[in-house]
C-alpha cells in the first residue's frame, strides 16, 4: 500500500507541474462505470448465446441496415439498458480541466461519461449514445426517446428509421476529429492514458504523435508494454483518481 500512496503523491507532482496535459480514456472505464463494453469477453460471450451473433456482427453498418429490428433489439436492451454512473474519479477530470491543468480528453467511449461529469473539452471518437438523429429530416432525438422507443426507433416528423449517433463497426472514424485529437496530444507534455493498454487501438493511434515529458498509465491489467511508461499505477483508474486529493 505504501508503495501504491507514493505512486500517488508522484503522479500529483507530475500533475501540479503539467503545462498541458491529455487525457486518452479507454472502454475499460466505461465498464468500470457500469456500462455495457461488447468487446470484453464474458459480455461478448453472453451477447453471442443470446442472440446468435457476435457483438461485433450485431453492431456493424452491415447488421443495422440488413437487420434493423435485430440490432435495435440488441441496442435498447444491451448498449443503452444501463448507461453508467459518474463517480468521483470522473469528478475529478472535471476539477484538473477547471484548474487548467487538464486541456482535453480524447475517447472511444460512447456514453460521454467525462461530458456527463462536466468536462467541456471532450473528442468522443466514437461518437455518443446520447446524440441520435433522423437521416432523412436530421431531427434529433434523446437517448431517452431510443430508450422508451417501441421496435425500430421511427422519425416523428418523417418515419424514417432514427440513426444512432455512433461509430458502428465497419465505419470510420471522422476523420476531422482524428485530426484535432493528434493536435492536442502533439501539443502535451504529460499524456495520461486510462483504462486501456500502451498497445490498445486508441493508445496506438495517438503515442506516436506524443512527444512530450511524461507518459502516465492507470490500467487494471499489467501488459508487456507498461515499461514504456514513466509512471505506471495499476487498479480502475477511476478509482486512482479519486485518491488525488487536489
Amino acid at each position: 500500500m505504501e508503495g501504491y500512496m507514493e505512486k500517488i503523491q508522484w503522479l500529483k507532482k507530475i500533475i501540479d507541474k503539467s503545462r498541458y496535459m491529455v487525457g486518452l480514456m479507454g472502454v475499460r472505464v466505461s465498464s468500470q462505470c457500469g456500462c455495457t463494453n461488447y468487446r470484453d469477453e464474458e459480455d461478448s460471450y453472453d451477447i453471442e448465446a443470446k442472440y446468435g451473433y457476435s457483438p461485433d456482427e450485431i453492431f456493424s453498418a452491415s447488421f443495422y441496415n440488413v437487420r434493423p429490428a435485430q440490432f435495435y433489439e440488441f441496442y435498447k436492451n444491451d448498449m443503452i439498458s444501463n448507461l453508467g454512473e459518474v463517480g468521483e474519479g470522473l469528478k475529478t477530470l472535471k476539477t484538473l480541466e477547471d484548474q487548467g491543468k487538464l486541456k482535453c480528453i480524447i475517447t472511444r467511449d460512447i456514453f460521454s461519461l467525462p461530458k456527463r461529469a462536466g468536462c467541456q473539452n471532450v473528442y468522443e471518437l466514437h461518437g455518443s449514445v446520447f446524440r441520435n438523429n433522423c437521416p432523412h429530416c436530421g431531427r434529433s432525438y434523446s437517448v431517452e426517446y431510443m430508450q422508451q422507443s417501441k421496435g425500430v426507433p421511427k422519425c416523428e416528423k418523417c418515419g424514417t428509421m432514427i440513426r444512432p449517433g455512433v461509430s458502428l463497426v465497419g465505419e470510420m472514424v471522422d476523420n476531422a476529429i482524428l485530426t484535432k485529437a493528434a493536435t492536442e496530444v502533439q501539443k502535451a507534455d504529460t499524456l495520461l492514458v486510462m483504462g486501456c493498454s500502451l498497445k490498445a487501438s486508441l493508445t496506438n493511434t495517438f503515442l506516436g504523435d506524443f512527444h512530450g515529458d511524461r507518459l502516465i498509465l492507470l490500467n487494471e491489467e499489467e501488459h508487456f508494454a507498461d515499461n514504456k511508461a514513466d509512471l505506471v499505477i495499476y487498479g480502475k483508474p477511476m478509482d486512482i483518481l479519486k485518491d488525488i486529493v487536489l
